[in-house]
């Protein structure tokens, strides 16, 4: 039998009496099953109870997969911040390691210290892979996107359409001036009617959405960077658009959740479903909070915030790529039903493969017509992530042969407000009267009017000169 020496936890046999020799390469199941332990035990945050990403290691570290992963990292465009040869060139550096080792060629301790280091080297550049790309999804940037549904028609409008930011100021429902003052650059408030209707579209969605098998769930905004990071978002470095809490010994390991697809995942990490609680679908109305750069004067004060409400789709299907595809497809139904019947013109998009961030595996967007803007602009999101976010946050199903497997989840926009707001005030403006018409399905969240009127003066920030 192998003698066996206990290094950091890893059973590393340091000699045997029994030829031939433990060789990493010859026996390359027997390291890898070492070099997983390791990781398995590895605590990437001290003080959040989340285990190490499991990813498919087997995958990842056969040389026969590096050109495969090389171009999907490629084709994403995550060139930068992800490196497979790099990736390649620790894993050998770690059986070398090993065999000089047994070999007895460095000593044990000396040796521990190293394997240590460049497997938690090759850890971190393994998480930054992304996830693989479904073979129907174009290639390349934005200009690829495949529109997939056009869905009504161009709202009839006249050359000088007035923007959302008009029409609030012109009825006295909506405040964007002197907003600095009070709160961050790109702030809003909005008043009467207009508050009003940003409720209605929440009651309205959450009403469709229990219709239609979801449960709602109400979620923290504030969040460990642990599990942002494990849903694919980035923390920190230069494109992360996470709000971190101060960089105190406590407020640093928190964040602003950006979606309530964050803290849904989070619930479910370290969890294991039977295959009849599957799907699981889940639906949350969260303040989101995003370090949005500005995209010009033409997109108006609304489109582009730094912190607004959103009500989200989550949901948790079996591996199989069939059923979460159809899962996908039902996200996408759900929402297009929605904003067809609100009346707006909108396309569906199958986003290529720079558009789809670490996490998705394929994913969805549905622009609708901005009428005062003139360009299609983002309202929704539909993605598959595969077991992108289950491995690392460790969400498992039993299958019939009583195996646990990872589940696969998905997350769609359901009603980010203001952007639907921008659309709907902006498509059903009726200038010759002053007045927005509320679409009907609104009607009964709005004490059953059929028009927005203005309204009197609402309060204004002003400076106020203070003489000593």
């Amino acid at each position: 039998m192998y003698q066996v020496k206990h290094l950091f936890r890893l059973p590393v046999r340091l000699y045997s009496s029994l030829p031939p020799k433990f060789n990493p390469w010859q026996d390359y199941r027997a390291y890898l099953d070492q070099v997983k332990t390791y990781i398995n035990r590895l605590n990437p945050y001290v003080e959040l109870d989340l285990r190490s990403a499991a990813l498919n290691w087997d995958y990842i570290l056969n040389d026969e997969n590096s050109q495969t992963i090389a171009e999907n990292i490629k084709q994403r465009k995550e060139n930068e911040y992800a490196d497979i040869e790099q990736i390649h060139a620790l894993h050998h550096d770690v059986q070398a390691l090993f065999h000089r080792i047994e070999e007895k060629k460095l000593d044990p301790i000396q040796g521990e210290d190293q394997i240590k280091l460049k497997i938690q080297d090759l850890y971190n550049h393994a998480l930054r892979i992304p996830n693989n790309t479904h073979p129907d999804v174009p290639i390349g940037n934005q200009e690829q996107a495949r529109v997939v549904r056009l869905v009504g028609n161009k709202p009839e409008t006249s050359g000088n359409s007035q923007t959302i930011d008009q029409i609030g100021q012109e009825l006295n429902l909506m405040q964007l001036e002197n907003m600095g003052h009070v709160s961050f650059r790109g702030a809003y408030a909005l008043f009467g009617d207009f508050a009003r209707l940003e409720r209605a579209l929440m009651y309205y969605t959450f009403e469709k959405l229990t219709k239609n098998g979801f449960k709602l769930v109400s979620v923290p905004d504030i969040i460990h960077r642990g599990i942002i990071e494990s849903c694919g978002f980035p923390t920190k470095g230069k494109r992360s658009q996470v709000y971190q809490l101060d960089y105190g010994e406590e407020f640093g390991r928190y964040c602003l959740a950006g979606t309530s697809e964050m803290p849904i995942a989070g619930l479910l990490k370290h969890n294991t479903f039977r295959k009849d609680e599957l799907p699981l679908k889940l639906a949350a109305c969260s303040r989101c909070y995003r370090a949005e750069l500005p995209g010009g004067k033409g997109e108006g004060n609304l489109y582009r915030v730094h912190e607004f409400n959103k009500v989200e789709m989550f949901a948790v299907t079996t591996d199989d790529d069939d059923v979460s595809q159809e899962m996908h497809n039902e996200i996408v139904r759900l929402e297009s039903s929605m904003f067809e019947e609100l009346g707006l013109h909108f396309r569906v998009l199958d986003m290529p493969s720079e558009e789809l961030g670490l996490s998705a595996h394929r994913k969805y967007d549905i622009e609708t017509w901005m009428p005062a803007k003139g360009f299609y602009g983002e309202i929704s999101s539909a993605s598959n992530c595969t077991d992108f976010q289950s491995r690392r946050l460790h969400i498992k199903y039993i299958d019939d042969n009583g195996d646990e497997r990872f589940v696969h989840t998905l997350n769609g926009t359901a009603m980010a407000i203001p952007r639907m707001l921008t659309a709907i005030i902006e498509s059903n403006w009726k200038p010759d009267i002053g007045q927005v018409q509320i679409p009907v399905p609104l009607r009964a969240f709005m004490g059953n009017r059929e028009f927005i009127s203005k309204t009197s003066a609402t309060p204004r920030t002003q400076w106020i000169k203070f003489l000593s």
